[in-house]
């Protein structure tokens, strides 16, 4: 019996607006996976955002980290978005560290 994956995902959509939100190991085992799961939510008709919620990630390589930035490339060529938000105080470290935090991030709102 192969071991339970260190990883899952549970999507809610709303309007045209999805949400991964994404728990546990993100890791090389799992990337592929990751990465297929995005673009197919990217690449469903009514969707034009998917948002990867990172607030119970505990772990993120940079295969996970290749499959969001794909996720994010995919998105761009095919006119919808992709960001990440909430990413836990470790897997911030990678994003900023990897330079890429400010264009996976949604855009912090206005303050008034």
């Amino acid at each position: 019996m192969p071991p339970a994956p260190l990883w899952s995902a549970r999507i809610t959509t709303a309007g045209q607006s999805c949400i991964a939100f994404l728990k546990g190991e993100l890791d090389m085992v799992a990337a592929k996976a990751l990465r297929d799961l995005l673009i197919t939510e990217l690449d469903t008709q009514e969707t034009t955002t998917v948002v990867a919620d990172l607030a119970d990630v505990t772990f993120l390589d940079s295969a996970a980290l290749g499959a969001l930035i794909s996720a994010y490339q995919h998105a761009d060529n095919t006119g919808r978005r992709f960001a990440v938000r909430n990413p836990t105080r470790a897997v911030r470290r990678i994003l900023e560290i990897t330079g890429v935090l400010e264009f996976l991030s949604l855009p912090e709102p206005a303050q008034s």
